[in-house]
């Protein structure tokens, strides 16, 4: 997720698979799930004076609100050499430490670029080489020394993406996949692969998650690894999708992609980034815009985004064996912060979307995270 969303390339059609109702779901014996929230933006939360509350209105810490609402895993993102606080790796690692301080378990979403990387923007680090073999060994030792940093800090991250929303490519130009040529997929996959292999040496039991932004659109995540795997791309344990309406389209769009992932790719799937509207209200810098961001049945209320959690919770749910992994939300606890007069302190835009309220109060849908 970045603050901005731009087009991808699409591919011909291809047969689909039929959806899968959530509600029958509902009737199944409750499988577990790692249910996981994003937290790069807490510090600046903090930093800015806002503080959290349970349902009831005791105040808590906001990563021990997440625990107490049966959140699992907190993700972090990692830029290379980011101008700001925001991807800094002493940063994330701070963080990671207090995932670890609540028995939490750590997510490192590396973007391996210097600041947001997304479908529209991949930008290899300024510092980085300009030939693939070069860069493949910058990123094999780039993805070496962070790991290691985290793992000397006493921290081992049980879940590492390798790239952010990768269904462009990564790694630009080098690793970009446009037109998806013989030419394209060989760089991209050895770029990819340098990574995971650094990944398995230094955190052999962390899990691999591969990150697609095309959540909605079975034919592209079936031609996607197709492609990917049959130039070698290999060595991955998940498939992770992310989900805006607003960006990826339909619910039964969805259902079909995650069936592609477990019924013929026969992978784990996990929902890597989602968020949706509690109120209708524009706080201005809205990431998640409210006359777009609608589906029939859920609305822009505190229940309406607590049943859009639970349905997604069915629809995991509903996939084959275990397969279905997690609901990972993205930066549920940015909320705005606000002076006493109403001028904004920080506002990083998701103000409309998080699973707490403008004064930090849990909201129903993320009680919903532990039904």
């Amino acid at each position: 997720m970045t603050l901005t969303r731009r087009g991808f390339i699409t591919t011909g059609a291809l047969a689909v698979v039929a959806s899968v109702d959530p509600l029958k779901a509902a009737a199944l014996s409750p499988l577990p799930l790692k249910n996981g929230v994003d937290i790069s933006w807490l510090p600046d939360v903090e930093a800015a004076g806002g503080h959290f509350y349970t349902a009831q209105g005791q105040r808590i810490d906001g990563i021990a609100l997440l625990k107490l609402n049966g959140v699992k895993i907190g993700r972090i993102r990692v830029f290379v050499n980011p101008t700001t606080a925001n991807g800094n790796l002493d940063r994330a690692i701070a963080l990671a430490k207090r995932l670890k301080a609540h028995s939490m378990e750590v997510c490192v979403d590396l973007h391996y670029s210097d600041g947001w990387a997304d479908p529209g923007a991949q930008t290899t680090p300024v510092e980085w080489p300009t030939n693939i073999g070069d860069l493949q060994t910058q990123v094999a030792t780039y993805t070496t020394t962070t790991l290691q940093k985290f793992v000397k800090a006493g921290v081992i991250p049980q879940w590492i993406q390798i790239g952010n929303e990768i269904s462009n490519g990564f790694l630009w130009p080098l690793g970009r996949i446009t037109t998806g040529t013989e030419e394209e997929w060989q760089s991209f996959v050895a770029l990819h692969n340098a990574a995971t292999t650094s990944l398995r040496q230094v955190l052999p039991h962390a899990k691999s998650v591969i990150h697609l932004d095309c959540g909605a659109d079975p034919n592209r995540v079936r031609w996607w690894f197709t492609d990917a795997m049959a130039h070698g791309l290999a060595n991955f344990d998940l498939v992770g999708l992310s989900y805006y309406c607003q960006w990826q389209g339909s619910l039964d769009g969805l259902s079909q992609a995650l069936q592609v992932v477990t019924t013929e790719l026969k992978k784990p799937v996990l929902i890597a980034e989602t968020a949706y509207p509690w109120t209708s209200q524009k706080f201005g810098n809205d990431v998640i815009d409210t006359s777009t961001a609608k589906l029939a049945g859920y609305p822009q209320s505190p229940l309406g985004q607590r049943d859009y959690v639970v349905y997604l919770k069915n629809l995991l749910r509903a996939q084959p064996g275990t397969l279905g992994v997690g609901l990972w939300w993205w930066e549920g606890l940015a909320t705005r912060v606000q002076t006493s007069g109403s001028q904004d302190l920080w506002n990083g835009g998701m103000a409309n979307s998080a699973l707490v309220d403008t004064s930090g109060r849990a909201l129903p849908a993320l009680k919903a995270f532990n039904l």
